[in-house]
């Protein structure tokens, strides 16, 4: 006999209880909720201090022992509120201006032209990132127009202008550092 697929309702040869046969708890008046609240809270006493007194009591309470014990309440004081730190909590030295007040004078030099003066590496990149680009574009238009044909050797010539361009970049790319390049690169 297969085991009963719990997923599927079938509880097999197992009773279900019936839940019509448990009652249902009453509805308590308010005066029978306030007075079990007042016996919980007065039950729960005062709170603890963390301290040694406080395990104590506790442990004189699990042993059996007594547990009128008077407690140890040790008045606590607010701990004043920290400020959020601002941009400047501490007074500056004249050196600290001296340096800002250089820092503040700090233009960056003027970036190279994006279309570089190397024709070749502009046609590199336009391909590497062109072809794709088109090829998406004629696969999504071609879609709702399937009445338009493209030339059979318009996809081979993509393919090889795409690799051409990046193996014409890949080439370009620097190999080794310069020697005379002293510039660790960016200081913070």
């Amino acid at each position: 006999m297969a085991a009963p697929n719990p997923d599927s309702g079938d509880l097999g040869d197992r009773d279900e209880p019936d839940r019509a046969a448990t009652p249902s708890p009453e509805p308590l008046a308010d005066e029978d909720v306030e007075a079990r609240w007042a016996e919980i809270v007065d039950r729960l006493g005062e709170p603890d201090v963390p301290g040694d007194a406080g395990r104590a009591d506790d442990d004189a309470d699990r042993d059996g022992g007594p547990a009128d014990t008077a407690r140890l309440v040790v008045p606590v004081t607010p701990e004043p509120q920290a400020r959020p730190a601002g941009p400047r909590d501490w007074p500056t030295t004249p050196e600290v201006e001296a340096l800002e007040e250089a820092d503040s004078h700090f233009t960056p030099p003027e970036p190279e032209p994006v279309l570089s003066h190397d024709p070749l590496m502009t046609l590199a990149w336009t391909l590497a990132v062109g072809v794709p680009v088109l090829t998406v574009l004629g696969v999504v238009l071609r879609s709702p127009v399937p009445a338009v044909a493209l030339p059979s050797w318009l996809g081979p010539l993509g393919g090889a202008l795409f690799v051409g361009a990046v193996a014409v970049l890949v080439w370009r790319m620097p190999h080794r550092r310069d020697p005379d390049d002293t510039d660790p690169g960016a200081v913070v």
